[in-house]
């Protein structure tokens, strides 16, 4: 009772929900049209499909996952397969990656970005999100690597960087946020079997520390990019 109690307290600190403000506040810079075409790529069970859809946006979604692009479909968001995306054709204007490229390996994330930037239109939006490196990053069974936005503009950007590939499509920063939360110990006997009550306490102190210092006093594990394509990906020119 007491370990859940305190978990309960520790996730209401550090649920503050700016990765989301942020993520609508990124859409509303980008130039809004009829007809705008949204697609988020890993959508999972539709989380930012059904906050985007609050703020009058209507996204696609692709999953790798068949059993939830099924109960998605069941719930009314739009999502394909993969495969069923594959044999689709249309360009989109935006394109959301939202905690998906941390999952997949260098030499696979330049297939896999390309294989998604040659659908977003010339000075279309495509928008990162993604958590950097913590003591809480390999958390998450299939975590493989994490990203830097530098790491990112030497591979996709037109900065002719030393590494031993580049992106085709090139894109270039237009903003980009940084992700901060409360300094926490993670790995404790408590965390896992119960007890430890001591360290527990300390993460909630840190927690309302990171609250009343304006989030001065805790640690960056994340960061959004809003990105715009290259116009001509020939010549890597940028409106």
């Amino acid at each position: 009772m007491i370990k859940k109690f305190l978990k309960d307290i520790i996730f209401k600190i550090e649920d503050i929900q700016n990765e989301e403000k942020n993520l609508v506040r990124f859409f509303l810079k980008i130039p809004r049209h009829a007809d705008m075409r949204i697609l988020e790529v890993g959508c999972g069970y539709g989380r930012n499909i059904k906050l985007l859809g609050e703020h009058g946006y209507n996204v696609l979604g692709v999953e790798v996952n068949e059993a939830i692009v099924k109960s998605n479909n069941e719930s009314n968001i739009k999502c394909l397969t993969v495969e069923e995306f594959d044999k689709t054709s249309e360009l989109y204007d935006v394109i959301l990656m939202s905690h998906v490229i941390e999952h997949i390996y260098p030499d696979e994330l330049l297939k896999f970005m390309e294989h998604y930037l040659a659908r977003l239109k010339p000075g279309g939006f495509l928008i990162i999100v993604t958590p950097l490196n913590s003591p809480y990053f390999y958390d998450d069974f299939d975590h493989v690597k994490p990203y830097s936005p530098v790491g990112i503009d030497m591979v996709f950007g037109d900065k002719n960087a030393q590494v031993k590939y580049y992106g085709k499509n090139k894109i270039e920063l237009v903003d980009i946020w940084f992700r901060r939360s409360p300094f926490k110990i993670v790995n404790f006997k408590g965390r896992f079997l119960g007890g430890q009550y001591h360290i527990q306490m300390f993460n909630i102190i840190c927690g309302i520390l990171f609250r009343i210092t304006f989030h001065i006093v805790g640690r960056c594990d994340g960061w959004m990019g809003l990105y715009k394509k290259s116009l001509d990906n020939n010549t890597g020119v940028f409106n």
